[in-house]
């Protein structure tokens, strides 16, 4: 079965149907928290995401979620039919080895939901009306999230955000476009974890804890 963007809808469908294998097209709707969904519907059933690329960050956070293969959209014909066969008989498919060094740095819900709004580009003030705070616990927040997870800035932490979900998430809002209301659908924590795959290099970087970007 190949599932949709909308999995959500697609969840009473699978649990009557009990597939063998789920084929899911990895879009920038698909979050980890739907194919999380998904895998608790139907736990029996094999997982394979489909999509252009998969980063190393993605691939660790895959493998946790249960699974079963990646497969690129740039196969061949017979690299897809082996790849879903494969699954099916208890295999894995997956495009490339885990990644090796690999930290995984688990996140609070508050923490969760800055990396996803600093992924979209937001600015401190914009962050603290999503979020329904103020400007100066915000910065509080980044402070810790910088230390914890051991990046430069706020930039950074954006590209941790991308790298550890599909590519197609950040948002661009047009020039000169603001935040400007409380948002919890923008806010929604997507991530339970980063995983950072060089922890060796970023350990020589100098410690930053400002959180700039008022």
């Amino acid at each position: 079965m190949l599932a949709s963007p909308e999995i959500s809808e697609l969840l009473p469908l699978l649990q009557k149907l009990q597939p063998h294998v789920v084929l899911v097209d990895l879009t920038p709707q698909v979050t980890f928290g739907l194919l999380s969904a998904l895998h608790t519907a139907v736990p029996d059933s094999r997982i394979i995401l489909w999509g252009r690329t998969f980063s190393e960050e993605l691939l660790n956070q895959a493998r946790d979620l249960g699974i079963c293969g990646l497969l690129q959209r740039n196969c061949t014909r017979q690299e897809f039919i082996d790849g879903i066969r494969n699954v099916a008989r208890g295999e894995q498919a997956f495009v490339q080895p885990a990644p090796k060094n690999a930290t995984k740095v688990f996140l609070t819900r508050r923490e969760s939901q800055l990396v996803a709004l600093l992924v979209q580009g937001l600015r401190n003030k914009e962050i603290a009306t999503c979020l329904g705070i103020t400007t100066g616990t915000v910065r509080i927040y980044m402070s810790k999230l910088f230390v914890k997870i051991g990046a430069r800035d706020r930039f950074e932490v954006a590209v941790f955000g991308m790298k550890n979900a599909y590519c197609g998430e950040a948002a661009w809002d047009g020039q000169n476009a603001f935040v400007t209301e409380c948002d919890d659908d923008r806010a929604r924590p997507a991530m339970r974890s980063l995983v950072l795959v060089e922890p060796k290099r970023r350990r020589a970087y100098a410690p930053v804890a400002k959180a700039s970007g008022a």
